[in-house]
């Protein structure tokens, strides 16, 4: 079940990204851990919809919480709260939830390496500024790829966390619209541009640093490439996708309507699947309550185990090779193949 929080201020980042602060409903502030996400579910013309959206605020007490909406061209969600959001309104959400998080502990100190491009940059936000204020002698180095320079988000926080906490935070700004006296990284977040900025920026990896990817697909592709090829090793990554629905290859699904028996709560739901319909779509359209978030292979929060039969899902999306192997798969973007049942886990 949603529950309300209230907006209490409302902040205009860039001219397509705005921050909306929130509280819950007593004014309490809202428990999470750094990099986490909330699930947002808003009316549009009479229909509901949910799309996730990380907590860019540091998780300390006394510390604000905010969501950042980056306006996408043809979102319904972003525009709608870019365009319609006030304080004193009430937001429904589900969470937080969210797995692309770390533990901060007063006693460490090393050294995290994040890359963020666009809109990526609020859950790395969220995770740097709570260990730079909780870990004294820990570090952060961040590559964070824009269009321009107007298109920066948090650009004067980070300007001001640098200020504050001097050479513990590296901030490398590339830009893909540079103007012709900048002095930083120029272009996409390419492979080779990544391992330019890497080198620049004397990273060597001596197998300790930790590093966190959040950003859109092709970024996120090369900077697996370009740490790979530095040796890095995978279990020392940490990603967050931020996937666009015509950035997925396509997973058809049978050509025929497929039984989907959904098996949630100790009882058996028995949906048919029509051609190109995925099981969340086919399930909710029978109305059953089934979780689900960003509805974009993204988050995880649709994952259910596969206990028989064959659903094929589009790619990419956020489930690790642990989790396929374990017959995991996402309703959002996944399509029977065949007669198949599900389990919906913890519910």
């Amino acid at each position: 079940m949603t529950r309300p929080l209230k907006v209490t201020d409302v902040i205009r980042e860039t001219d397509d990204a705005v921050s909306i602060y929130l509280t819950e409903a007593d004014g309490s502030a809202l428990e999470f851990r750094p990099g986490q996400f909330l699930s947002v579910d808003v009316i549009i013309d009479g229909e509901r919809c949910r799309r996730a959206y990380s907590l860019a605020s540091a998780c300390m007490a006394g510390t604000p919480r905010h969501i950042t909406v980056k306006r996408i061209a043809n979102g319904r969600v972003s525009n709608h709260l870019n365009d319609t959001i006030r304080v004193g309104d009430e937001l429904a959400v589900l969470g937080p939830s969210g797995n692309f998080t770390v533990e901060p502990r007063p006693v460490n100190e090393r050294h995290l390496v994040m890359i963020a491009g666009g809109s990526g940059i609020t859950p790395i936000m969220s995770i740097l500024e709570t260990i730079l204020r909780l870990e004294d002698r820990s570090r952060v180095t961040l590559i964070y790829g824009n269009r321009s320079w107007k298109d920066v988000i948090f650009r004067d926080r980070l300007a001001a966390l640098r200020d504050e906490v001097g050479d513990r935070l590296i901030v490398d700004h590339v830009l893909e619209h540079a103007p012709e006296d900048w002095s930083g990284g120029r272009g996409l977040l390419t492979r080779d541009v990544l391992e330019g900025r890497l080198d620049a920026l004397g990273i060597q990896d001596d197998g300790l640093q930790r590093y966190f990817l959040c950003g859109p697909t092709p970024m996120m592709q090369a900077a697996h490439e370009a740490l790979q090829a530095r040796g890095v090793a995978a279990n020392r990554v940490a990603e967050e996708r931020f996937t666009r629905p015509e950035e997925r290859e396509g997973a058809k699904g049978s050509s025929e309507a497929e039984l989907v028996m959904i098996s949630r709560c100790g009882h058996e739901h028995g949906i048919q699947v029509e051609p190109g319909q995925t099981i969340l779509e086919a399930a909710l359209a029978a109305g059953i309550d089934m979780p689900f978030s960003c509805a974009m292979g993204g988050c995880g929060a649709c994952r259910v185990r596969l206990t028989s039969g064959d659903v094929r899902m589009e790619e990419p999306n956020c489930l690790s090779r642990a989790e396929l192997e374990q017959r995991y798969v996402l309703t959002c973007v996944g399509r029977p193949h065949a007669q198949s049942s599900i389990l919906v886990e913890g519910a």
